[in-house]
């Protein structure tokens, strides 16, 4: 089973060739990177041809890629104003959605096959606007990210359009096809969790992934019961 890493853990840190050869040492086969330009500055094009190198060189997968969150980012933290696809005011939305393109396209020189997503925060309540706005969003992106080979995969968060029901129902509502649910991620110990496909139909298709984490000592993971 692959042990898949979530650089979130470090994002206020920026990536470095000799923390990825921990994360290898570490027993860890592939990462989730984390899209904040100062942990990972997906818009520099010469730190995403370097990143594909220090994988490469480490021998890890880039399993996905997690939609950057935030328009600004300091070198040392995560923060700034929310980039969201359920923005109501059309300027906004199209300017979250060509961020969330800009890390999409980065797939041509560092390839990987996922893009995890938030629909809204963890403020945002279940408003018919923001419905509507997050539609015609995901719309957009996901036709764009699968010209380049990427799938956009929803991750339920704690705000109520990110609940799990509502994200169903609102495929199903919408009929709107192309689209993974992947679950939220914790810090807890190292649990199996199920990774559901969802479409138009009532059909779930569940595979199983794990998810690891690595001791901010760098200490090689341990292992836990599955939930």
């Amino acid at each position: 089973m692959q042990r898949i890493l979530s650089t979130y853990l470090f994002v206020s840190k920026k990536l470095t060739p000799e923390f990825l050869a921990l994360v290898h040492g570490a027993g860890f086969q592939a990462i989730e990177l984390f899209a904040s330009r100062g942990h990972f500055d997906y818009t520099n094009a010469q730190d995403v041809r370097g990143m594909a190198q220090i994988l490469a060189d480490n021998r890890l997968q880039l399993a996905s890629l997690h939609a950057p969150t935030s328009r600004d980012f300091g070198p040392n933290r995560e923060g700034g104003a929310p980039l969201s696809i359920t923005e109501v005011e059309r300027v906004r939305r199209v300017e979250a959605m060509d961020e969330l393109k800009r890390a999409i396209d980065i797939a041509e020189n560092l390839p990987f096959s996922r893009m995890i997503l938030h629909m809204g925060g963890h403020r945002d309540t279940a408003d018919p606007r923001k419905r509507d706005a997050a539609f015609s969003s995901l719309e957009h992106l996901v036709l764009h990210a699968k010209h380049i080979g990427v799938t956009i995969c929803v991750e339920n968060t704690t705000g109520e359009m990110g609940e799990p029901n509502y994200l169903r129902a609102f495929v199903e509502e919408t009929r709107l096809t192309g689209l993974r649910f992947t679950p939220r991620k914790s810090a807890s110990p190292p649990v199996l969790l199920p990774c559901a496909r969802i479409s138009p139909a009532p059909t779930f298709t569940t595979t199983w992934a794990t998810k690891m984490r690595i001791s901010r000592r760098t200490t090689a993971p341990s292992t836990g019961p599955p939930l």
